[in-house]
């Protein structure tokens, strides 16, 4: 479950970026470019630029991707791949070793041509997602200390060779992961492979370097020459470390570096747009190769830098999501609190009402007590029986028959049928067509009315628990009531007597009809307070059975509430104290406005119709997936599309950081104040990542670029702090992007003498050489 909240998240961060960039071609690549990942070092990298460049680029479905993995790759219909030797040789001379494998195993150069003219093959399928096909842009990415580099001479020029046959340029640039964070087992042999890497580098960027192998296989088992004259190999070198210039290692650096390669590579190659201004300062490929360089012949490098300041917006997309969930159930447990005991009775068919019904269909009608008055045994007079009790004067009279006919009439049928009592389905349909299925109350109502003794909310279990109390403090008042009727004496009732000559005849008659009502007419309603307490156990037994049910249902919800609950916490483990403050109490409040435009323009009881969740009963009968699914899908639709959501990023930060101070006395955070820290922040994140000796290096450039709305007001604050000193080149690669904004620091000039990198590595390098490690396929000298 917690996969469909990321998910969700996930979709609107990107809808809301797609939303601003659905026309912006600044976000779409010019020319086919193909990434090459060389090693199994790189199997994060190429997973994590493949994710960011489907995210980012418009055309990103065009842009084809080669994988050369020892043990292990992805699968991806854009990610071609072929496994070369590795596994299993002796670490001692493993680089060597893949080497000699690669050119031992003609199957492997084989598997290789084929694989390079399948991507051959797709880039004219996927060429229409282009403007042009005349140039290709091959991005070789690989880690400094993967063994596997040792081909990349090999795996780069044979795949330029072949994209050759069908575009004039190919721009080959280079970007080298270096690994610098200590690995206790194997750091110094980590770092001795990446020196090795370098030094061979070095000699392949010299402008005398040539290469010429047969290597390009054709038919009949023929092959062509390779060749590579006098120049360097890659066009430009990008030199990118898990350390930055200040020596600091972050946490993030690894992603970081992945946005650095898919911006740099959007960047060179991106579709300029028609109301270009001067001071976007657009990037010059070129140029910058040119600058870097300067006047020495020695092999120069570049780095990169990459800082970002976002919306969180899959933070918030959850946050809301959490909060328009409590919202539901705060509605439903509302809902409960405003109706009536006597409604709520009236509902489950419990209503004084509702008993005279059951007591018709289940008692004679009380009429057929008169039939009674034929029965008595012999005639009598009021003379013999108005000394005796009232029990004594029934057995003188009737000699029980009155009691026989009774039994056979009322009581005997009344336990016949309160044996066959069955009221389950009748009390089933109160609880699901008056309740459950009703969009005034709904399934919550339903579980706290049948839930057992709460504080606050009426429980018809506690109601019906008092009235069968009522109903058996009845029935002994009736019993009690009745023995008294019996032990009173006949002249001493309570009807009307006449003391006159010949009237011992309407006095018997007289006598006879209280007896019939005070005797028999009590025991009458002790029959219906018998049926009532039926009734009452009926309707005991069957909903606490339905609320076991029920209950199973709202456990749902609550494991759906409680997912969206840690969901949303979660996303804020990493949390930015200043991009990430105040979400939850932001969105709550948006989420509460929004919640009562829903109701103004769909009804008070807008949840429980078909639009929205309808019969939450039926959405949780497999558990809390489907109701998570249906929400979300609600959200989708009915919450994040509305224009709380899609104010500027600049807006939306200042909002939210202003919120407390309704409640708390703080001082309000101005405009400028936030331009002041979210540039300041951009400054500090863009280090460049990788560590020089300043005081070594020669000549070096640097050019500052900006990705966002060059119109905002934050972009012009922004480009007029960092033209304040004119020290290097600054631009803007505009964007209509609203949810944030992204700096790419670039620097170059250095050579391998002046990083970090090799000068503390260089000693491990040659140690292992002396002990006779072998690193390269010849030897290699190091400048």
């Amino acid at each position: 479950m917690k996969e469909l909240l990321q998910k969700f998240a996930n979709t609107f961060a990107n809808q809301l970026e797609k939303m601003t960039l659905e026309e912006n071609e600044q976000r779409s690549v010019n020319h086919p470019i193909v990434f090459l990942f060389l090693g199994d070092s790189v199997k994060n990298a190429l997973k994590s630029i493949i994710n960011i460049n489907e995210e980012k680029w418009h055309n990103s479905s065009g842009v084809l991707y080669f994988h050369a993995y020892q043990t292990d790759t992805i699968t991806n219909e854009n990610v071609l791949s072929i496994q070369i030797p590795g596994h299993g040789l002796d670490r001692k001379n493993i680089r060597r070793g893949i080497y000699e494998a690669f050119y031992r195993d003609e199957r492997i150069l084989i598997g290789l041509n084929k694989t390079y003219r399948r991507l051959l093959t797709k880039i004219a399928e996927y060429g229409k997602v282009y403007s042009s096909l005349q140039r290709i842009n091959l991005c070789v990415v690989t880690a400094a200390h993967d063994p596997a580099n040792i081909l990349i001479q090999e795996f780069t020029l044979l795949l330029k060779s072949i994209l050759q046959e069908s575009c004039k340029t190919i721009e080959v640039d280079l970007y080298g992961l270096l690994k610098e964070k200590p690995d206790e087992d194997t750091h110094s042999l980590s770092t001795s492979l990446g020196i090795s890497f370098l030094n061979e580098l070095d000699s392949f960027q010299q402008d005398d370097y040539t290469f010429e192998k047969n290597l390009h296989l054709i038919e009949e088992g023929m092959s062509l020459p390779v060749r590579h004259i006098s120049s360097p190999l890659f066009d430009l070198v990008y030199l990118l470390s898990d350390k930055n210039e200040y020596g600091i290692i972050s946490n993030d650096v690894d992603q970081k570096n992945y946005e650095i390669i898919s911006n740099l590579n959007l960047l060179k190659n991106r579709k300029m747009i028609t109301d270009y201004h001067e001071r976007m300062d657009s990037y010059n490929h070129q140029d910058f190769k040119r600058a870097i360089r300067g006047n020495s012949n020695v092999p120069f490098y570049a780095s990169a830098g990459f800082a970002k300041v976002n919306r969180p917006n899959k933070a918030i997309a959850l946050h809301a999501a959490s909060h328009f969930f409590n919202g539901l159930l705060t509605n439903l447990k509302e809902t409960s609190r405003t109706h009536s005991r006597e409604k709520i009775l009236h509902l489950f068919d419990l209503s004084e009402a509702a008993f005279q019904k059951y007591f018709y269909k289940s008692l004679p009608s009380p009429d057929k007590l008169q039939d009674m008055n034929g029965i008595m045994v012999a005639a009598n007079s009021y003379q013999q029986v108005k000394k005796m009790t009232v029990r004594e004067a029934e057995e003188h009279l009737f000699e029980g028959a009155a009691t026989r006919f009774f039994a056979s009439n009322f009581e005997e049928p009344i336990q016949e049928h309160l044996q066959q009592l069955n009221m389950k389905d009748h009390i089933e349909n109160c609880l699901y067509e008056n309740i459950i299925n009703n969009e005034k109350y709904g399934l919550h109502c339903a579980y706290l009315w049948t839930k057992d003794s709460t504080d606050s909310e009426i429980s018809m279990m506690d109601e019906i628990h008092n009235m069968l109390r009522e109903t058996k403090n009845e029935r002994l008042e009736a019993e009690a009531k009745l023995e008294q009727y019996y032990q009173i004496t006949v002249d001493n009732c309570d009807f009307k007597k006449i003391f006159l000559p010949f009237t011992d005849k309407k006095n018997l008659t007289s006598f006879l009809k209280y007896f019939f009502e005070a005797i028999y007419g009590t025991k009458y309603e002790l029959l219906k307070l018998e049926v009532r307490e039926a009734v009452l156990k009926e309707y005991q037994k069957v909903l606490k059975e339905n609320h076991q049910f029920l209950q199973t249902k709202m456990e749902y919800i609550e494991q759906a509430m409680s997912m969206f609950t840690q969901t949303a916490a979660e996303s804020l483990y990493d949390s930015d104290d200043y991009l990430d403050k105040n979400i939850s109490e932001f969105y709550g409040e948006i989420i509460r406005t929004i919640t009562e435009k829903l109701k103004e323009k769909h009804g008070l009881y807008f949840l429980s119709s078909e639009r929205f969740f309808g019969n939450l009963l039926s959405l949780l009968e497999n558990g809390p997936k489907p109701l998570i699914e249906r929400f979300l899908e609600i959200c989708n639709r009915e919450v994040l599309t509305q224009e709380e959501f899609h104010h500027s990023f600049e807006d939306e930060l200042l909002k939210r950081a202003n919120i407390r101070t309704r409640y708390e006395d703080q001082a309000i955070l101005t405009k400028e104040d936030m331009f002041k820290q979210l540039y300041n922040r951009l400054h500090q994140n863009s280090a460049i990542h990788i560590e020089v000796f300043n005081y070594t290096q020669e000549h070096r450039h640097d050019e500052k670029y900006f990705f966002g709305d060059f119109y905002s007001k934050f972009m012009n604050f922004a480009l007029e702090k960092e033209n304040e000193t004119r020290l290097f080149k600054v631009g803007c690669a505009h964007e209509k992007k609203s949810s944030g904004i992204e700096k790419l620091s670039l620097m170059g000039g250095f050579h391998l003498k002046d990083l970090m990198y090799y000068r503390n590595g260089e000693k491990y390098y040659n140690t292992f050489i002396q002990n006779g490690y072998e690193f390269h396929a010849k030897l290699v000298q190091t400048n």
